[in-house]
């Protein structure tokens, strides 16, 4: 993944003078699972209630739609489909400096035909605006980074995964970065977000294909031939 520098403090804080009505999320809601742990509960009480173009300071709920439109329409091809590709995606993200103060680089998903529409493109930006907050509250030196023992809180914690031991490990190990003094273990919130979109995105897979493969009942493991595991994590 790209890296375009760190975060660049201080940022705006976010203060909603007025309640905030919730958006309808494009992920089926899901209870509490013994086995994947309450994920879904926090994005239900914490993502679905925020308004991105407020955060962005946009003046009206329909400037974030607009600017999806209008990227959209630049392509014959979106345009047909109502959505956009990955280039675009990042153009919008890029080019909107209300948004792109949130972040540097952010690598995210799209539907498997690779196209991201209306309506997760606005799950997105709530995404982006909650993982911004939780990132700023464990920041705690300002300094774009937080340490891997807070990145772990997060996770089990805040997030709700469940999560061993071993596969934190393997976490740490992928998107974080180990600096002077003491090999200190520190995570920028590119990677932050990253991570963030794709735990989500994996437990979800894995999730359906478990109650596919127990009728509709859960048991925390399911059967995957070679071409499917590849068609599932190569599209996510």
């Amino acid at each position: 993944m790209a890296h375009y520098g760190a975060v660049p403090y201080p940022m705006p804080q976010l203060a909603f003078s007025t309640p905030q009505p919730s958006y309808p999320q494009h992920h089926p809601q899901q209870q509490a699972s013994q086995y994947y742990g309450s994920y879904n509960t926090y994005y239900s009480n914490n993502v679905f209630t925020v308004n991105a173009w407020q955060a962005y300071q946009f003046n009206h709920p329909s400037d974030l739609q607009m600017l999806f439109t209008q990227e959209m329409q630049k392509n014959p091809e979106n345009a047909a489909r109502q959505a956009l590709q990955a280039e675009d995606l990042m153009n919008v993200l890029n080019n909107t400096p209300s948004i792109r103060n949130f972040y540097k680089s952010i690598s995210l998903q799209t539907s498997q035909d690779g196209f991201m529409q209306w309506n997760e493109f606005l799950e997105l930006q709530q995404c982006l605006v909650a993982w911004y907050q939780v990132f700023c509250q464990h920041d705690f030196d300002r300094s774009g980074f937080i340490d891997a023992t807070e990145l772990i809180r997060v996770i089990r914690h805040l997030f709700g995964y469940q999560i061993q031991p071993q596969t934190l490990e393997t976490i740490l190990k992928r998107y974080s970065r180990v600096v002077p003094p003491n090999s200190r273990c520190i995570i920028a919130f590119d990677d932050f977000v990253t991570l963030s979109v794709r735990l989500r995105a994996y437990t979800d897979a894995f999730r359906k294909r478990d109650c596919l493969t127990h009728g509709g009942a859960e048991a925390g493991n399911c059967s995957f031939g070679y071409d499917d595991f590849l068609r599932c994590v190569l599209c996510l």
